[in-house]
């Protein structure tokens, strides 16, 4: 899936991860947890010249300590008791020619990361047992919510490892920093947990507001889980309403005062709704109104209250 942003920041990170793709340097992902850093490896994955090989994820968090060299490098036939016959192919072996993605890499323990660095510097590593070097021919993208700096200075992440990772970083914004994906982040979400060629349910504004209220802690994955609880509730052909969003959510509209900034999220939230509307009606207006729930006058009355659909506000 590609990247939807109305965000400067996020298309400028895009812009600059579109030219990283084309290096075969380690890239270096950060930024809090759910922001997305997995969705932009597979995005620098997809647009370098290894788009036709594997991509290959490890999730650092989740490694027992006893499994690491046998995880990421695999292992000899025989290496140890109770060991596969044919022996064991590693994360490194399953990504050749293609990207090895070691997702929270601030979890991996300070023996593997000595490992790491010979494969980032030299391209080889052992399997477990093994009596010949392989060859390690992927590209790595890591990715961390840690600050790896900290980490360094404490003692907790190897300063040569680190260096050689930093080389291309890349720093994704929180959800709450780009509010303005919200609408298009929402219609995508939705649109893919519905069937081919159904329409997602319309939100009512109270929920877009609500939406564009709350801070998203848990960033694009809380949205999206949020919507999936929505979407339940609400039922397919919806709409949508505060009262189905989780209850953090939907209480942002009771917190929120005085009632002036109420009304000018209402609004905010109105526009977002049209554009929705108009983009999924593929800007048939005719359409979009019965989509809204309006009738034809009702929406075109409402277009002429903002000058982006100022023009062309009595035909199609």
């Amino acid at each position: 899936m590609e990247f939807i942003t109305r965000n400067p920041r996020m298309q400028e990170l895009l812009d600059q991860a579109g030219k990283l793709a084309r290096s075969e340097h380690t890239v270096l992902l950060q930024g809090e947890s759910g922001t997305g850093k997995e969705r932009l490896a597979d995005y620098i994955h997809r647009h370098s010249h290894r788009a036709n090989g594997p991509f290959v994820k490890v999730d650092c968090a989740t490694v027992p300590d006893n499994l690491w060299e046998s995880e990421l490098f695999g292992y000899a036939k025989g290496a140890f008791t109770g060991a596969n016959r044919e022996g064991k192919l590693g994360k490194f072996d399953l990504a050749a020619g293609g990207t090895i993605f070691l997702d929270e890499i601030g979890e991996v323990p300070l023996p593997i990361q000595a490992k790491l660095l010979r494969v980032l510097q030299d391209k080889t590593f052992d399997p477990v047992g093994a009596v010949e070097t392989r060859r390690a021919d992927s590209r790595v993208i890591a990715a961390t919510n840690r600050e790896l700096g900290t980490l360094k200075n404490t003692g907790q992440f190897r300063e040569d490892l680190y260096y050689r990772l930093n080389v291309l970083q890349l720093t994704l914004p929180p959800l709450r920093e780009r509010k303005e994906d919200i609408e298009l982040l929402t219609q995508e979400m939705l649109t893919r947990q519905m069937e081919r060629g159904v329409l997602p349910p319309n939100l009512m504004a109270e929920a877009i507001a609500a939406l564009l209220l709350y801070d998203w802690p848990g960033n694009i994955r809380e949205l999206e889980n949020a919507l999936k609880r929505a979407l339940l509730l609400a039922g397919p052909y919806g709409p949508i309403d505060r009262r189905h969003l989780p209850p953090e959510v939907a209480g942002c509209l009771v917190e929120a005062s005085p009632p002036v900034p109420f009304k000018r999220y209402i609004k905010s939230a109105e526009l977002h709704l049209i554009r929705w509307a108009l983009s999924a009606c593929h800007n048939d207006r005719t359409r979009a109104a019965k989509f809204l729930g309006l009738s034809r006058a009702a929406l075109y009355k409402k277009l002429k209250q903002y000058p982006e659909f100022a023009t062309n506000s009595s035909g199609e």
